[in-house]
C-alpha cells in the first residue's frame, strides 16, 4: 500500500476527514481514524505532544485528497502563511514522491498537474511562502532520494514563482509539471550512477558525463507514448539542461523559448544549492559571472533580483 502524507499544521480542530487516516510508527502504518471521523482538538493535541508531524492516507484516496485540499483552499485567504506553506509542501512533496516511484502512471501525472495548480495559487503574492518551502524541503533532506525529491519541489516552486513575476505568456501549468518531472529518471539509474546527480559536471570524467547527460531523454522516454502527457511538457523536460550558448545537452540548442530558459535556469540554480550543497548567495553571485552567455543577460538580472527577495 502506498501512502500520501499530510502535515498536522494544515488540520484545524473539528475537521471531518473524508478518508481513512494512518499514523506511521517506525516502518509501520497504523489505522488511526476512520473515514468521516472528526479530527477533534484532543486527538490533535495528543499527536502533537507525541511529536507526530504528519498523518498518512492511502494513495488510492487521491481524489478525496484533492477534494479535501480544494476545500481548504476555498478559505486560503483566511489562513496564515504557515498553513499555506504546509499545504504547498504537502502537495509538492507527495507529487515528487509519486513521480520518483511511478513516473509514467496517469494518476501520477494528474497529481503533478493538480499540485502545479495548487502551487500557483499558494505562492502568489507571497515571498515568505516560497522561502518557507525551499528552506523546509532542504532541511529535511538527508539520503539521496530525499535530496532529489527536495530538488524537484524547489525547482517547481522557484520556476512557477519566477515565471509568474516575469508577467509573460509562459504556460505555468506546463512549466510546473515539467519541473516536477525534469529529473524523474533518477530512479532508473544504478545506485552508483545516482550519485552523479550530486556531482559537479566539471568534476565528472567522460564516462560519467555520458551517463549523466542521458537523464533528460530517460525522463521523457516513459511519457512520450502516453496520450495524457502534453507535448509542451515533454519538450520542456527534454530541454531543461540546454543553454542558449549551445553548451547544454542533449541537443546543444542555441535557441530556447522563455519557458525553456526559465526551467533550465531554475533547475541549474537549485541543483547547485540543493544537490551540490553550495551556499545560495555564492551560487547567485557565480551565476552572474559564469553563466553569462549560457542564459540571456536580461533574464539573469531579473533572476538575481527575484532571488534576493527570499534568500
Amino acid at each position: 500500500m502506498n501512502f500520501i502524507s499530510i502535515r498536522l499544521t494544515t488540520i484545524s480542530p473539528g475537521l471531518i476527514v473524508p478518508f481513512n487516516v494512518y499514523i506511521k510508527v517506525g516502518n509501520n502504518f497504523f489505522h488511526y481514524l476512520h473515514e468521516n471521523d472528526e479530527f477533534d482538538s484532543t486527538r490533535l493535541d495528543r499527536l502533537r505532544n507525541k511529536g507526530v508531524k504528519k498523518f498518512h492516507i492511502n494513495s488510492n484516496d487521491e481524489i478525496k485528497y484533492e477534494n479535501f485540499l480544494g476545500q481548504q483552499l476555498e478559505n486560503i485567504q483566511l489562513n496564515p502563511e504557515t498553513f499555506k506553506t504546509s499545504l504547498a509542501l504537502d502537495v509538492s512533496e507527495n507529487s515528487a514522491d509519486m513521480i520518483l516511484k511511478d513516473a509514467n502512471n496517469e494518476k501520477t501525472y494528474t497529481l503533478a498537474k493538480f499540485s502545479s495548480d495548487i502551487l500557483q495559487k499558494v505562492v502568489a503574492n507571497s515571498d515568505t511562502i516560497l522561502r518557507g518551502i525551499v528552506t523546509q524541503s532542504r532541511t529535511g533532506s538527508t539520503d539521496l532520494a530525499s535530496r532529489i525529491q527536495a530538488h524537484l519541489v524547489n525547482t517547481v516552486s522557484i520556476s512557477i514563482k519566477f515565471a509568474d513575476e516575469l508577467k509573460s505568456n509562459i504556460n505555468l501549468n506546463a512549466l510546473g509539471i515539467a519541473a516536477f518531472y525534469h529529473d524523474s529518471s533518477f530512479t532508473q539509474f544504478s545506485v552508483q550512477d545516482q550519485k552523479l546527480f550530486f556531482k559537479d559536471l566539471k568534476e565528472m570524467n567522460a564516462q560519467e558525463l555520458s551517463i549523466y547527460k542521458a537523464h533528460p531523454e530517460k525522463s521523457v522516454s516513459g511519457l512520450q507514448d502516453k496520450s495524457f502527457a502534453d507535448k509542451e511538457v515533454l519538450e520542456l523536460i527534454m530541454t531543461h539542461e540546454e543553454k542558449v550558448s549551445g553548451q547544454g545537452f542533449p541537443r546543444k540548442l542555441t535557441k530556447l523559448t522563455l519557458s525553456q530558459e526559465v526551467l533550465s535556469l531554475c533547475a541549474f540554480y537549485d541543483r547547485e544549492v540543493t544537490c551540490l550543497g553550495k551556499n545560495p548567495q555564492e551560487v547567485l553571485d557565480a551565476i552572474m559571472i559564469e553563466q553569462v552567455g549560457n542564459y540571456n543577460l536580461d533574464l539573469l538580472k531579473k533572476f538575481k533580483a527575484f532571488l534576493k527577495k527570499y534568500l
